[in-house]
């Protein structure tokens, strides 16, 4: 097994989006994967570092759909720091409304905060 350098990842990830957008990181991995191998059969990557090179270019649009679950601590697509926005209820109490990560734009808001499922594209 042979990892491939990120540069590699990010000229295929680039490559592969261009022609065809990618509708879970699932099917991302796979294209990449394919391209990869088609230079050495032993080049492997994981589908977490795809996602975090695919964040790194500035042209790749991705889209995270979520679901219910706890507020997380950190960006759970690149691990920044999440901003939080607060409202107050009509009792005057403090409430999260909302949380956005200003780097790769996931958003989650109305107790979905979890991320189901990614979807990439290329375009400005």
């Amino acid at each position: 097994m042979k990892i491939p350098k990120k540069e590699v990842v990010k000229f295929v990830i680039k490559s592969v989006l261009h022609r065809k957008t990618a509708d879970s990181q699932e099917e991302l991995v796979e294209l990449v994967i394919n391209e990869l191998r088609n230079v050495d059969q032993d080049y492997s990557i994981t589908g977490r570092r795809v996602r975090e090179i695919a964040l790194s270019i500035p042209e790749v649009k991705i889209n995270v759909g979520v679901k219910k679950g706890g507020v997380p601590a950190k960006c759970p697509a690149c691990g920044s720091v999440l901003k939080k926005t607060w409202d107050r209820n009509l009792r005057g109490r403090k409430v999260l409304r909302d949380v956005e990560c200003t780097r790769c734009g996931y958003k989650g808001a109305a107790g979905k905060w979890l991320p189901r499922k990614y979807g990439f594209s290329f375009g400005k």
